[in-house]
């Protein structure tokens, strides 16, 4: 069975239904959904709405939904540390948090097998690089800038490609 597309609705249909069900079970079934559901397209429910991908497939809902959701963390770290005072926070804490919410965001998607985009990965790796170097080698060095761009850039790169 070859990869799944989300570029139609329909795919989800009483064939694709039968093919999943064990072979005991697909001569029966396949007669009856087939004469109890002509002219129904998604008889059980499993309607998924999508948006297009940059690569050519479509996302669901809920990949739409976690991305945004990473997005929104990512800001949020900096909005609390806007309204901290200077030095609460130790430096190497900002490209932490980023590298794991943008390495956990990027666990979860590959966890649900949706296409996770290589910026993803590669700009959560750098963030915990930069923080392990900031804690270690230079720890007096100021992150917020770099990670900033990386934010930036992550949320930039996902917004023209509409991947994260």
């Amino acid at each position: 069975m070859g990869r799944r597309r989300y570029d139609d609705d329909d795919y989800y249909d009483d064939r694709y239904d039968d093919r999943r069900r064990s072979s005991s079970n697909r001569r029966s079934s396949s007669r009856r959904s087939s004469s109890s559901n002509r002219g129904r397209s998604n008889s059980k429910g499993r309607s998924r709405k999508s948006t297009p991908s940059a690569f050519g497939g479509r996302k669901t809902d809920a990949e739409a939904r976690v991305e945004r959701v990473t997005w929104f963390l990512m800001v949020l770290v900096f909005g609390v540390i806007y309204f901290l005072p200077d030095g609460t926070i130790p430096n190497p804490f900002i490209p932490f948090a980023g590298g794991v919410i943008l390495l956990g965001s990027g666990l979860y998607q590959y966890s649900k097998r949706w296409r996770v985009s290589p910026t993803t990965w590669i700009a959560g790796t750098i963030l915990l690089m930069g923080a392990v170097a900031n804690f270690t080698v230079m720890p007096n060095f100021d992150m917020y800038g770099i990670t900033l761009l990386t934010f930036a850039g992550v949320i930039g790169i996902g917004l023209l490609t509409n991947e994260t």
